[in-house]
């Protein structure tokens, strides 16, 4: 329980339900496995809150003044793999009924987990300290939902962190689809840090990949940047490839995908691709189902 220099709502005047991530229509728990996401992908996270209102007022202190117009409820959504911040909010209901809290995370923003939390907080002009401890400052945190819900994001494509806009040229040909940046020197950073995916939101194709309405285009796109991340590898010499890589490092994440892709280690898809490169194209087209819409 945090101690806070001003008056919190009682726990009793507010109850939380279980919130659920929903993706293309499907609806998932907390702690359960979510198979269908992938970075192209737009997450929605639902709640609802129940909030006894004369009860939130007495036990904070804002009756009369602002009252209910003052407060607002909310879904936080954090993701601690990106430092991304969420928020669903609402206005408090003057009939008690629930409210139902929607926080939208955009393609692109998210990776590996999401922590979300319901809050209830001042949203009314700054004022002066009052002598009854209530709350005065804008953003004060009148309630807190006592423990994270969590949400595992595994599917299958959860491995193209990507940054979508349109192209105007340069390092951005505004006539391509996406474009791939691969900081190869280090494979013990960060994969988040080390790769990155452009998604060129003036072209036709790549609109549907931001909205996810393109699998046959999603197809070439996981072959294509499995391509580039091999050859990137192999264009030098280096000593790296065969050594254990912390959690989560570009080494670790990339080898994984070769790993699931080609049935090889880092080290073994770069031998691969080196020695047989044909076959590296043709064993990527069946492991990424290349060109077809039934994703």
């Amino acid at each position: 329980m945090k101690l806070m220099p001003f008056r919190t709502a009682t726990d009793l005047a507010v109850e939380c339900a279980t919130p659920v991530l929903k993706i293309r229509g499907k609806s998932y728990e907390p702690d359960s496995v979510i198979p269908d996401w992938d970075y192209l992908t737009e997450v929605t996270v639902e709640g609802e809150l129940t909030i006894k209102n004369d009860l939130l007022l007495s036990s904070t202190g804002l009756t009369p003044e602002p009252g209910l117009a003052g407060v607002r409820a909310m879904l936080r959504v954090d993701c601690p793999a990106t430092g991304e911040r969420f928020l669903g909010t609402s206005p408090l209901d003057p009939r008690d009924h629930p409210l139902v809290l929607v926080t939208q995370l955009p393609a692109g923003t998210v990776a590996e987990e999401l922590e979300v939390r319901y809050e209830i907080v001042l949203d009314a002009p700054d004022g002066t300290s009052r002598a009854d401890r209530a709350a005065h400052l804008r953003g004060s945190r009148l309630y807190e939902s006592g423990r994270a819900h969590r949400f595992r994001l595994e599917g299958s494509g959860s491995v193209f962190p990507i940054e979508a806009f349109e192209f105007k040229g340069g390092d951005f040909p505004s006539d391509s689809v996406w474009s791939l940046r691969f900081q190869d020197d280090d494979l013990t950073a960060p994969y988040l840090s080390a790769v990155r995916l452009y998604v060129n939101t003036g072209h036709e194709e790549g609109a549907k990949l931001v909205e996810g309405r393109s699998d046959v285009a999603k197809s070439v796109l996981e072959r294509d940047v499995l391509l580039q991340l091999l050859t990137k590898l192999v264009v030098r010499d280096r000593d790296d490839l065969g050594q254990e890589y912390p959690e989560g490092s570009a080494g670790a994440v990339i080898g994984s995908l070769f790993d699931l892709f080609l049935d090889q280690s880092l080290q073994g898809a770069a031998e691969l691709m080196r020695d047989d490169p044909g076959r590296v194209y043709a064993l990527l087209q069946g492991s990424t189902r290349f060109l077809r819409s039934d994703q």
